[in-house]
């Protein structure tokens, strides 16, 4: 899998907006109605950031955690959507781009072509890990 810093960029992005959404979500007066809004970024942001680190290091498994990523993006998506607040539409927006991200890994070639494409893979995982976790 070659590595494209555009598809990492869009995982961490939504990783941040919708933890950021959900902490936005949980100050609110009317949280009782917000819950399923907040669990569903919350669910979100983590799969993203699962997705991007095992993405940066190569991982077999970044497809399999694609596959699941497309579908908690999607529904956060939907329940931003229902919401119809300016904010949540923009949460809707970011989920949708990053579900296209997650359907070109999907796309993606599980093997690198030569073994220094392999190599490149790896010093970017190693060089960026430090981001990911801080």
């Amino acid at each position: 899998m070659i590595w494209k810093k555009n598809i990492y960029d869009t995982l961490v992005a939504c990783a941040t907006t919708c933890d950021e959404y959900a902490t936005e979500c949980s100050r609110q007066q009317d949280i009782e109605e917000l819950y399923r809004c907040i669990f569903l970024s919350l669910d979100c942001a983590d799969l993203c950031r699962q997705v991007a680190v095992l993405y940066v290091r190569g991982s077999e498994n970044t497809r399999l955690l694609a596959r699941t990523c497309i579908e908690v993006c999607e529904k956060c998506a939907e329940e931003c959507e229902r919401m119809s607040a300016e904010r949540a539409c923009q949460i809707a927006s970011t989920c949708r781009q990053c579900i296209r991200v997650c359907m070109a890994i999907l796309e993606m070639t599980l093997r690198p072509d030569s073994e220094s494409e392999m190599s490149r893979t790896l010093f970017n995982a190693l060089g960026r890990q430090e981001m990911i976790y801080n």
